[in-house]
């Protein structure tokens, strides 16, 4: 080959390698850029994500294929568990007018009382997985509503004592659809019982045994109660039926070791507080009974003999349409200390003391209610009947038996989808006992309430 074929054949093919070298960093160029672009793209989603409040997410550990030849792509790790946290809460202000209004034979007497009352509650409920989930909630005396004054603002000089604060839930639920198990201070909805329960457990020298059970009631409780709650599902097709089993304990007495180690202890065991429900639901009707049951409510350790009380209730509700619904509940208790010969008619000490004085409490609550929608809002009407007696005697009973009947009508209007007016319109009539000075006293109760939530 000639000198001059050989230089032509040596400058092509430096061309050609210089070229392909060219070619080859311009890829490797723009490879750079676009991964240093999807690295930046990355990092401010990031930014973005940690600047929104996300549900936390618990890591799980990803195991990584052993490396074989030609092995297919890994499927996507997926966290065992998610944990979702949803906050609520809810202020309530009230503008109050009471007129009460008390007659005997012969004469009649008037007040009136305008006061401002303040709820408010703050909560969390947590899902931890598909069978575990916890809620906590506190606030003020929500279902009572706290009178407001000038020492409730608590400035420096005003200052008294603490504001009132109450843990309405702190509860934990495991649910692996077999049933379930939930404990802490717990949700607990009266069926007709605890209304009652609630009046004897708070028993005065002006309501005594299971009076005015029908007025406020359980509510008063904030709808919860310490203790431990335990259900199963038995049908879960067209008709469900279930079963609830609640425990508490009323009085935690203890026993005292006698002075001489041969003799036996007294007895002297605690008042457990047992609530059996058994909720029953086909299509729009639902009802559930239930069962209220204190053991050894009053208890003598001297002579060792109690007495237990029992309630027992039923609640219901039946859906017409989408517009209108009805519910029903009711429930009588009965409780002594003919065996124990401890406590009194109107002492919860359930102690003994003093001088023996037999009593036999019973208790009726009936009540129903109904809500409308209509207009803008809702009619909510609600009405309460209910009797406390000590029906020991003849004597007892003209001494003892009254009458408490409360009426409730209210309409809900929604002026914005988490803002609530509300006036409402209440009555507490209540009829004393034969024997009493007074013939009957009645408040009328008119309430206009703000209330928003989130």
């Amino acid at each position: 080959m000639s000198f001059w074929k050989k230089s032509l054949a040596v400058a092509c093919a430096t061309v050609v390698m210089m070229g392909t070298s060219v070619v080859a960093e311009q890829d490797t160029a723009a490879h750079s850029e676009a991964v240093s672009e999807e690295a930046v793209a990355e990092e401010e989603a990031e930014e973005e994500a940690l600047a929104i409040p996300q549900p936390f997410v618990a890591p799980v550990a990803v195991q990584e294929a052993e490396q074989v030849v030609a092995p297919p792509p890994a499927p996507e790790a997926k966290p065992a568990s998610k944990l979702q946290v949803t906050p609520y809460g809810s202020v309530q202000y009230r503008l109050r007018e009471n007129i009460t209004t008390r007659s005997d034979d012969d004469n009649s007497a008037t007040t009136m009382d305008y006061s401002n009352r303040l709820c408010w509650r703050v909560g969390l409920k947590a899902v931890v997985d598909e069978q575990l989930s916890l809620q906590f909630q506190i606030g003020n005396d929500w279902g009572a509503a706290e009178n407001i004054n000038w020492n409730s603002n608590h400035g420096p000089r005003s200052r008294v004592g603490t504001q009132n604060l109450y843990v309405h839930l702190a509860s934990a639920r495991w649910n692996p659809g077999y049933m379930f198990i939930e404990a802490g201070v717990v949700p607990l909805n009266s069926n007709g019982t605890l209304d009652l329960l609630e009046s004897s457990l708070n028993s005065s020298s002006s309501k005594q045994g299971y009076g005015e059970a029908g007025y406020n009631g359980w509510s008063d409780m904030n709808n919860s109660m310490i203790g431990i709650r335990l259900g199963a599902p038995i049908l879960k097709d067209d008709i469900k039926l279930g079963v609830e089993l609640f425990q508490s304990v009323i009085n935690n007495r203890q026993q005292t070791i006698p002075a001489n180690l041969a003799d036996d202890p007294a007895a002297n065991p605690a008042s457990p507080l047992f609530v059996l429900t058994v909720p029953v639901e086909a299509g729009a009707f639902k009802v559930t009974p239930e069962v209220t049951a204190v053991l050894n409510r009053n208890y003598n350790s001297a002579t060792e003999k109690g007495d237990h009380e029992y309630i027992i209730g039923l609640a219901g509700s039946y859906k017409v349409n989408s517009d209108i619904s009805v519910s029903f509940n009711g429930g009588y208790g009965m409780v002594s200390n003919e065996e124990s010969e401890s406590g009194a008619y109107s002492d919860p000490a359930n102690a003994p003391g003093g001088t023996f004085t037999p009593y036999n409490s019973n208790g009726l609550l009936v009540g129903a209610g109904t809500s409308i929608k209509a207009g803008p809002g809702t009619i909510q009407i609600a009405v309460n009947y209910n009797t406390a007696v000590n029906s020991e005697s003849s004597a007892t009973e003209d001494a003892t038996k009254s009458g408490y009947l409360y009426t409730d009508l209210r309409y809900a209007m929604k002026v914005h989808k988490n803002f609530s007016v509300v006036p409402r319109y209440r009555t507490y009539t209540t009829t004393y006992p034969e024997a009493s000075a007074n013939n009957s006293q009645m408040v009328n109760r008119f309430e206009l309430i703000f209330e928003g939530s989130f």
